[in-house]
């Protein structure tokens, strides 16, 4: 065969084929060949393949490097080497490049001497097979997804995420069962668009899907549609449409009046305005402004107050919400309870706020409070009107007994009158302290205290009505001290009230019994009776104020129900409790008070010394009441002190000058000049400033005391005074 013979049979072949050089020039090519580069024979022969086909320059040169690498591989091992699909773009005769895809197998041609004289390319045009394998990774994108069909509508061919959306297989979609219009709700299937668009498919179960879908016609007559999965999204927006109609409904519908405000600031940064962005219907019940949206509040209201603005402001910048009661004097007058919060970001400056009108329930407070403390002013006046004239009734007694200790007529009588003086001072303390207690005014002064003393000062208390009544009283004290944390003098008022209560309600010459004990962690005292019991249905109510229990008024010997309440209250301020038990009519009552006990305190020191004997005091009685000051001064004399008296306060001052008392029994409640200005002028005066003040008055509440004390008095008596109290201060 000769060279024409074999260029023939090389040129006819159908593969593409070239025969190269060792310097890469072109020796031989295939027509295919020639087609598939468009270029013809003369163009290629004794022409370097690289210049033939240069590098594109919008792509750069690597695929004219990796040729070059393959060739010279060949080369250097003298083996067959392939080209993997790489990308070479070649010159289109009218100018540019067209885009080709192509990989080789280079297998190298020895001549004579057995060196590689030349290379035989077998090349492949892979450019299809890569725009086929391109598309493959374009429709398996996870993201979305990808689906044709024919002219007739029905479904040819779905990507794997659509199918895995819709819950079809790829041979569902083979059997061509499926169509756009059983992919498509009915709403949809008039709508004539390709897209981009929001619209819901159905899945395979029957449910729906909501996909962004924008779809093309092709040149064969076939749709492609891309899509993709909103369901997501639109699942957010149905909730946060749901929650904003719920919002809308509760912003509509609650009686609190709501508002979105804007906080608007000065120049130097300060609040000084707001502006309402938002308001429900009952905004306009609560404030009275009509037509308030996008206007200012100053626009309403210009005289409305600074501190609303400071507020609101402190809100928008710190983002802690706040909750308050305030007076809004410019807007309708009212009080407003208030919730505010910021509504939303930080330097948005705007804040929600949540308010009532509740004018009427301060202002019903208000009045309730009146109301209170005119009781507490009544309660005090009556107090002091009664203390006054039961004054000279004691000092009176207490003279009878002096004077005539021995008189067999005269004994008993004093002790009635005395008896029923004290009874007639407890009430009006009990009065007193029955309002305070409703107040939360009541106070205790806490002490260690050995609760068997507190026993036998209540008994001792008591003891007139238990004898009148002639009861049989039994003590039985622990057989240590019992201590607690206490008032001495409340709770042996608890224990008095208990033993009162029992006296009244047991027949005469009944049974009482006095129990105080030490049980594990408690200290306890019980008070028992076998008088007329008390309905178990009862037992709760006897602890009520002023509750008097039908079944046993026939029986009460006195008594205005308050005893027991004040007891229970006094318990309650020491942290203990207190129980009634009774097993019904005519089986007894028992009374059990529980206290904390505490550790016995470290004994106090005693001085070795014992006063021998009274001492003997220069007095000055100041008090507007004739019949109390004189009875008192006698009184005072025959424990053998110098009294001097004055009725009104300059009498007061000038006796104090000429006779230079030590202690002053100072009342307070005279016309003119009070005991509180003369306690004052007395203590300015340089004799005044050793002087003991004493106040006398028929003012005993707390407050009265307190006042006596700044005024710089020493002590504080309340009237009808007790000797024995007055004796201890002088």
């Amino acid at each position: 065969m000769n060279r024409l013979d074999f260029e023939a049979i090389f040129a006819a072949l159908p593969g593409l084929y070239s025969v190269l050089d060792r310097g890469f020039h072109t020796v031989a090519v295939s027509d295919a060949y020639l087609r598939a580069t468009l270029r013809t024979r003369e163009e290629l022969l004794g022409r370097s393949l690289f210049d033939v086909f240069p590098a594109n320059p919008q792509t750069g040169g690597a695929g004219q490097e990796a040729v070059r690498a393959v060739f010279e591989r060949v080369l250097a091992e003298r083996s067959a080497q392939k080209l993997a699909l790489q990308r070479y773009d070649v010159p289109r005769p009218e100018g540019g490049f067209e885009k080709r895809y192509w990989s080789a197998l280079v297998t190298p041609l020895a001549g004579a001497d057995g060196e590689v004289e030349y290379l035989l390319c077998a090349v492949e045009d892979a450019t299809d097979r890569a725009r086929e394998a391109h598309l493959r990774k374009a429709l398996a994108v996870d993201a979305i997804g990808v689906i044709f069909f024919d002219q007739a509508g029905t479904l040819i061919s779905a990507n794997d995420t659509f199918l895995r959306w819709t819950g079809y297989t790829r041979e569902e979609v083979a059997a061509g069962g499926i169509t756009w219009r059983s992919l498509t709700p009915p709403e949809y299937h008039d709508s004539g668009r390709m897209g981009p668009y929001e619209k819901e498919y159905f899945t395979k179960d029957g449910s729906r899907r909501w996909m962004l879908s924008v779809g093309a016609a092709l040149d064969d007559g076939t749709a492609v549609e891309y899509v993709i999965d909103i369901s997501k999204r639109k699942a957010a927006e149905q909730a946060k449409r749901e929650m904003e109609e719920r919002y809308r409904m509760l912003f509509d519908s609650i009686d609190a009046g709501y508002c979105v405000i804007e906080v608007l600031y000065d120049a130097g940064g300060r609040p000084m305005d707001y502006r309402f962005l938002e308001v429900n219907p009952a905004f306009e019940r609560q404030t009275g402004l009509s037509d308030a949206m996008s206007k200012t509040i100053r626009e309403h209201v210009p005289e409305h107050e600074q501190h609303w603005y400071d507020i609101y402001g402190r809100v928008a910048e710190t983002g802690e919400p706040v909750r308050f009661v305030q007076e809004a004097k410019a807007l309708m007058g009212g009080f407003y309870e208030v919730f505010a919060f910021r509504a939303g970001a930080p330097g948005s400056r705007k804040v929600g706020v949540l308010f009532n009108d509740i004018t009427e329930q301060v202002r019903a407070r208000q009045a309730l409070q009146d109301e209170a403390r005119r009781k507490d002013e009544f309660l005090a006046t009556l107090a002091h009107e009664l203390r006054n004239p039961l004054a000279p009734i004691r000092n009176a007694v207490s003279l009878l007994r002096m004077r005539a200790p021995a008189d067999p007529e005269l004994g008993p009588v004093s002790e009635l009158i005395d008896r029923q003086v004290t009874h007639l001072a407890r009430l009006v303390d009990d009065l007193l302290d029955v309002s305070r207690i409703s107040f939360g005014k009541l106070s205790v002064q806490r002490a260690p205290v050995d609760l068997r003393e507190v026993a036998r000062d209540a008994v001792a208390t008591s003891e007139p009505l238990l004898a009148a009544a002639n009861h049989r009283l039994t003590l039985t004290p622990a057989n240590g001290p019992v201590w607690v944390d206490g008032d001495r003098v409340r709770l042996a008022q608890v224990i008095a009230n208990l033993l009162n209560n029992a006296a009244r309600y047991t027949p005469p010459g009944g049974s009482i019994t006095l129990e105080v004990a030490a049980v594990d962690g408690e200290a306890r005292v019980a008070v028992e009776d076998n008088g007329i019991g008390i309905e178990p249905t009862l037992l709760e109510r006897v602890f009520e104020p002023f509750t008097q229990l039908e079944e046993r008024d026939s029986l009460a010997s006195g008594g205005i129900g308050i005893g027991l309440a004040l007891a229970k209250a006094l318990v309650d301020l020491h942290g203990g409790r207190i129980s009634a038990h009774s097993a019904g009519r005519g089986t007894g009552s028992r009374f059990v008070v529980h206290l904390p006990r505490i550790a016995a305190p470290k004994a106090a020191a005693t001085g070795a010394a014992a006063i021998a004997g009274k001492p003997r005091r220069r007095l000055l009685l100041v008090d507007d009441n004739v019949d109390a000051a004189s009875s008192q001064a006698s009184l005072l004399r025959l424990l053998g002190h110098e009294v001097e008296v004055a009725h009104d306060g300059v009498a007061a001052l000038e006796k104090a000058r000429r006779f230079r008392p030590e202690v002053v029994l100072l009342d307070l409640g005279m016309p003119g000049m009070d005991g509180f200005e003369v306690a004052r002028r007395l203590r300015a005066s340089h004799e005044g400033r050793d002087l003991k003040l004493v106040a006398q008055t028929g003012w005993g509440q707390e407050d009265d005391r307190r006042r006596t004390r700044e005024a710089g008095f020493d002590a504080h008596l309340a009237k009808p005074i007790d000797l024995a109290a007055l004796e201890r201060i002088l």
